[in-house]
């Protein structure tokens, strides 16, 4: 029987030491695998994503063509034929930008997947959880693709304020609504008005509310601080004020008043807000601060007089 040296023995250490090496690589093994899954978990629905609104622009392309190309004589020389036009331009220019992003998604894939054992991401400085923080990421990383994505909305914009200047001033003209000759070229211009109102018409309306709001909300907070600081305590207010003297305890945090920095001193009167039971101040002091402005040196709550 082979005998082993005492150097070839492990101890007991030695083994618990290689047990926990294995146990930590199996860990880390697993979280590479369980990391792994919600990337290509993200990335696919950003693909299926890609792939509705794909759809949905070829759609849009197939009706405006069939519009366009149906266009009755009387609405030719009119401004709808520029309408179409422009709206084929800005749905080839979002099928682009789809398909572009759809093929950064099968390279990112194929990156993920050459690199099974490595903990890494496209994006290393991203750190995404759903499909909107990893198209923000793909923004970043790919100038083009930021810049056919903003290019696009651009020009969607334009051409939706033109769609309502086009579809309101031939309402009543040559290419008349309600005339059966028409139904198609107004069904098709109405529903391209409808969907950019939900995706362009409402995030706008309520970005001009916001600004439009923000700013009144302001003023009148403006205006109600200016009153509150323009109006300072009558005399009879300033009587209602509850005098204490100073004793041997502390009364307050630091024992000095915040209006003339100065220490209390035994003896002295000093009047005790109601906002806090530590909002102390010199008698002199808090009369003069009140005088200009009735609120708490230190809390800004308005002093009430009870």
């Amino acid at each position: 029987m082979q005998q082993i040296s005492p150097e070839e023995q492990l101890t007991d250490q030695q083994i618990i030491n290689i047990m926990q090496l294995e146990n930590q690589t199996a860990q880390n093994t697993s979280n590479i695998q369980a990391f792994r899954s919600n990337q290509i978990i993200v990335y696919k629905n950003l693909r299926n994503e890609a792939v509705f609104k794909l759809i949905f622009s070829f759609i849009e392309l197939l009706l405006l063509f069939l519009a366009l190309a149906l266009l009755p004589p009387p609405c030719q020389n009119t401004t709808l034929r520029e309408f179409f036009i422009f709206a084929i331009i800005v749905n080839v220019m979002q099928a682009f930008q789809m398909l572009y992003l759809l093929l950064i998604i099968w390279c990112d894939l194929g990156e993920i997947n050459q690199n099974e054992n490595e903990n890494r991401l496209p994006y290393p400085e991203f750190s995404f959880t759903n499909s909107k923080y990893l198209q923000d990421a793909i923004s970043d990383y790919h100038n083009c693709y930021k810049f056919i994505k903003y290019l696009t909305i651009l020009l969607d914009l334009v051409v939706f304020l033109f769609t309502q200047i086009v579809i309101f001033r031939n309402l009543y003209g040559s290419c008349k609504i309600g005339i059966s000759e028409f139904d198609f070229t107004w069904g098709v211009a109405f529903t391209y008005l409808i969907m950019r109102y939900i995706s362009l018409g409402i995030p706008i309306l309520i970005f001009v509310i916001y600004l439009l709001v923000l700013p009144f909300a302001y003023c009148i907070n403006m205006h109600n601080l200016q009153k509150i600081n323009r109006v300072g305590a009558s005399q009879e207010n300033l009587k209602k004020l509850k005098i204490e003297m100073v004793g041997l305890d502390k009364i307050s945090e630091d024992n000095e008043c915040v209006i003339c920095l100065q220490e209390f001193i035994e003896g002295e009167e000093f009047v005790r807000l109601d906002c806090h039971s530590y909002h102390v101040y010199h008698k002199i002091c808090i009369a003069d601060w009140l005088k200009a402005r009735l609120e708490c040196p230190k809390c800004r709550q308005p002093v009430k007089f009870d």
